[in-house]
């Protein structure tokens, strides 16, 4: 009897559960105009309704022109031999004479680095390499070099062959005016360095440059903002967002260096100029 009764309840449930679907679906289909709504809204992810409300984004660029003021040259000194001492003093020699050169342009001490060494094994090929000699009926020793026969001299080589070192400094000086560049140079070519890198080109308040790129990128996009809502019949509002695009990344220019002579007649090197950019985005609110 129990049963019985719990089976009737579930078979009225189901029932009733059915009758109400088909209402439903049969209200919708009255409602045609409702029903591609409301399948829509079913489909449609929560995101599509998260927005910030109307307004304009635009981006501005903004740019500075300056004039180096700081300039960096480095050398490098070497000297190659057996003995590695004996190279250390060769290359303590001239490191001095380029030290007091730089000193008697009235640079300071730490704009001078001269600490980087750097000693090496250079590993020589032979002068004379033998790939193969086909000899007909030739005795032992039939074959010379330079006096030598070719077994006798290929010991020699080895038994007197010495180790060769390569022992070499790099000198940074750093420079606040082009001309005592110039100067330095025309001067060090009497030393004999072994290599010149490129001139470093770079500017000493380069932060407060980058700044005011910065103030214009904005002033520049509020102008873009301001010309695009007049033509849309509209005017911007309140500033709702701003965003730095760029950063003060810092790229140096290079320049070659050019050996010159002492004489009045010596080329004067031109620095040209840099430009520092700053980028942003902004968004502001429109009104009627």
């Amino acid at each position: 009897m129990i049963f019985e009764t719990l089976r009737l309840n579930i078979i009225m449930n189901v029932l009733s559960a059915t009758y109400l679907l088909r209402n439903t679906w049969l209200g919708l289909k009255r409602r045609k105009s409702y029903f591609p709504l409301v399948y829509c809204l079913l489909l449609l992810p929560a995101q599509a309704f998260s927005f910030d409300g109307e307004g304009i984004e635009v981006t501005g660029q903004g740019s500075i022109i300056v004039i180096p003021d700081q300039f960096s040259l480095t050398l490098t000194i070497t000297e190659r031999g057996q003995v590695p001492s004996k190279l250390k003093a060769l290359v303590d020699k001239k490191s001095d004479a380029v030290v007091l050169t730089a000193k008697s342009l009235a640079v300071k001490e730490h704009d001078i680095a001269s600490a980087r060494v750097n000693l090496r094994i250079v590993k020589e090929k032979p002068s004379i390499v033998v790939q193969g000699i086909e000899l007909n009926n030739a005795k032992q020793g039939s074959v010379f070099i330079d006096g030598q026969n070719i077994e006798q001299q290929a010991k020699n080589v080895n038994q007197h062959k010495k180790t060769l070192f390569e022992l070499s400094r790099q000198i940074t000086v750093n420079f606040n005016k082009i001309s005592d560049y110039d100067d330095f140079l025309a001067q060090i070519i009497k030393i004999n360095v072994s290599q010149i890198s490129s001139l470093v080109m770079s500017v000493e308040g380069r932060e407060e440059y980058y700044q005011q790129a910065l103030m214009r990128a904005i002033g520049h996009a509020k102008q873009k903002a301001q010309r695009m809502a007049e033509k849309a019949g509209r005017k911007i509002g309140k500033l709702q967002l701003i965003k730095e695009l760029s950063s003060n990344h810092y790229r140096p220019m290079y320049a070659e260096a050019m050996m010159s002579d002492a004489g009045s007649s010596g080329h004067s090197s031109q620095i040209g100029s840099q430009t520092i950019t700053a980028r942003v985005l902004v968004k502001f609110h429109l009104d009627d």
